[in-house]
């Protein structure tokens, strides 16, 4: 009998990963499909009065295409003509609805996957600048007549177990696109890691001030609490720790329990369908309700292990003290002592929660610092930038 249950479970564990392959080969295939391996050349524009902006497809409460409607957004102010257009088939009723729930207020025309495809078949010039915004745009913005660029958010290979998708991705670095970074981090890893030919320039990693009011806290009350609420951005993506983060948070709220702390965990970021152990997941908020969230919680956890998250930076503005990792970038970009960072380890977590609740001076301490860190950031400083890395092509 035990022999048949071993090789039931052989059978099933092939099967897995059977259909784990069916997958991930379907989606290279795809990806292939609309890939290009040819390397650009890049002539500098005559003038650089337009730009059209190259995106997946338009989808609500998505943070990398709410940057770039941000920083088109203030590009038009600047008095740039721009425009957003998507690859995958999207209505432009619903490509509205999906910009206006990322940017109430956002400027530029919108342009459907169709009215995409009629520009490249006729090779006709949209723009005087083509920016692609994510590794699989950068097929389409080759294909357009104008002045290449690539608006890298994040180090997108990372996205990926080693293996096609992260070559396909790493490979878009070294095909003659000028690359503007969202923060120096993503240009580290570029140079260190891939063979750009063209240039790499940096712009601020920016975050809007205006939506997150800073409301002080009572960390002094923190030494009498017994209960405290501990908001966690979680996303289904690896680099976000969807699998760890629960595990770790389950751990340490045993932990709590023994010294008479109980911790309630409120996750926040993923469909609410998600499934995170250890807490209450509430789903994808809007502005306001992640106002409300900061203001309500005791601590913020996020885990930004590739590129730094925006998330933070509202958790912070808002007064919220934050709980980062130690193996992420957030030291990249705040300065020591911005925020408690952690590894991997319930223990660890467990014992610098205590020391914090026993010693709260030091969250008041890590809120001035990161405050004055973040003191003059802002979308309009960081477009600024990017328009001054564009008129010096010219």
């Amino acid at each position: 009998m035990e022999s048949v249950k071993r090789e039931f479970k052989r059978w099933l564990l092939s099967l897995i990963h059977r259909g784990q392959a069916f997958v991930e080969q379907k989606r290279v295939n795809a990806a292939l499909e609309r890939y290009t391996t040819d390397v650009i050349e890049n002539k500098k524009p005559e003038k650089t009065n337009s730009i059209l902006f190259i995106i997946t497809r338009m989808v609500r409460f998505h943070g990398g295409q709410t940057s770039v409607l941000r920083l088109g957004t203030q590009l038009s102010k600047l008095g740039y003509q721009v425009g957003y257009a998507v690859y995958k088939p999207q209505s432009k009723k619903e490509m509205e609805f999906c910009a206006r729930s990322n940017l109430a207020d956002f400027q530029g025309m919108l342009f459907t996957a169709k009215e995409l495809s009629s520009m490249i078949n006729k090779k006709k010039r949209c723009a005087d600048l083509i920016v692609a915004s994510s590794w699989d745009t950068v097929a389409y913005a080759k294909k357009l007549p104008g002045y290449r660029m690539y608006f890298v958010q994040d180090y997108e290979p990372y996205f990926y177990n080693f293996g096609e998708l992260f070559l396909l991705a790493k490979k878009t670095y070294e095909q003659g696109l000028h690359t503007v970074s969202l923060g120096a981090w993503n240009k580290k890893m570029i140079e260190r890691e891939c063979q750009p030919i063209a240039p790499v320039d940096v712009i601020e990693f920016p975050y809007e001030a205006k939506e997150y009011t800073f409301l002080q806290k009572d960390f002094q009350s923190y030494k009498n609490k017994k209960e405290f609420t501990l908001a966690v951005y979680l996303k289904f993506y690896g680099k976000r720790l969807p699998c760890i983060i629960p595990y770790m948070l389950s751990e340490t709220a045993k932990l709590l329990k023994q010294k008479g702390i109980q911790l309630n965990v409120c996750y926040f970021g993923e469909a609410g369908s998600f499934k995170a152990p250890g807490g209450k997941n509430l789903g994808m908020l809007s502005k306001e309700e992640l106002r409300k969230l900061y203001y309500q919680a005791d601590f913020g956890m996020v885990a930004s292990m590739s590129n730094i998250s925006l998330v933070p930076y509202e958790m912070l503005a808002a007064g919220l003290p934050v709980i980062e990792f130690a193996d992420g970038t957030f030291k990249e970009f705040f300065p020591e002592g911005s925020a408690t960072l952690v590894g991997i380890s319930a223990k660890e977590l467990a014992e610098q929660l205590l020391l914090m609740i026993r010693e709260p001076n030091q969250l008041e301490n890590q809120i001035k610092t990161a405050h004055q860190y973040m003191r003059g950031l802002s979308w309009e400083k960081s477009a600024a930038q990017f328009a001054e890395i564009i008129e010096g092509l010219v």
